[in-house]
C-alpha cells in the first residue's frame, strides 16, 4: 500500500500540473490577441481622427487649407473608409478569437473533469482561434500596407506642390 499511495498521491497533482500547463498556451495567445486588438484600436483611432478632418473640409466646401483639391479630398476619405473597414474586420477577428482562447482554456479543464465527452473540442477551439487571430492579423497587415501607400502619395502630392510653387 506504501508505494501505491505515494504513486496515487503524485499521480492527481501531475494531471493538475499538465491541466495548468495545457491551459497556459490559450492564455498566451490570448494575450497576444488583446495586443493587437490594443493597436488596432489605436490604429482606427488616427483613421477616424483624420477623416474626421477631411470630412469637415468636405463639409466647409474648403479642402484648400489642407493642400488638397476635391479630388484629393474624396480619394483620401474614400482610402479612409477602406482603411477603417479592414481595422473593423480586425478587430472583430481578434476579439472572436480571444472568446475562442477562453473557451478553449474552459474546454481543456472540462475535459480533464468529464470522462472527454468531447476529447477534440480543446483542440478544435484552439485551431479556430488561431485562424481568427492569423485574419485579423492578415487586415492588420492590409491596413497598413494602405496607409504606406497613402502616406507615400500624400508626400508625393506635397512635394509635387512645393516644386510648383519653386518655379
Amino acid at each position: 500500500m506504501g508505494v501505491m499511495g505515494v504513486m496515487g498521491a503524485s499521480a492527481a497533482p501531475a494531471t493538475t500540473v499538465a491541466m495548468i500547463s495545457a491551459m497556459v498556451t490559450p492564455a498566451l495567445l490570448i494575450l497576444g490577441s488583446a495586443s493587437l486588438v490594443a493597436s488596432a484600436l489605436l490604429r482606427m483611432a488616427r483613421v477616424v481622427d483624420r477623416a474626421r478632418i477631411l470630412c469637415a473640409a468636405a463639409h466647409e466646401g474648403a479642402p484648400k487649407p489642407l493642400g488638397a483639391s476635391r479630388v484629393e479630398l474624396r480619394s483620401g476619405l474614400l482610402r479612409h473608409s477602406a482603411r477603417a473597414r479592414y481595422i473593423e474586420w480586425s478587430v472583430a477577428s481578434l476579439y472572436a478569437a480571444v472568446v475562442i482562447f477562453v473557451a478553449s482554456c474552459l474546454s481543456i479543464a472540462l475535459e480533464q473533469w468529464s470522462v472527454a465527452l468531447l476529447p477534440g473540442l480543446p483542440f478544435g477551439l484552439a485551431f479556430a482561434g488561431t485562424l481568427l487571430l492569423l485574419a485579423g492579423a492578415g487586415w492588420m497587415v492590409a491596413e497598413s500596407r494602405m496607409s504606406g501607400l497613402q502616406i507615400s502619395e500624400e508626400i508625393a502630392l506635397a512635394l509635387g506642390h512645393l516644386k510648383g510653387e519653386e518655379q
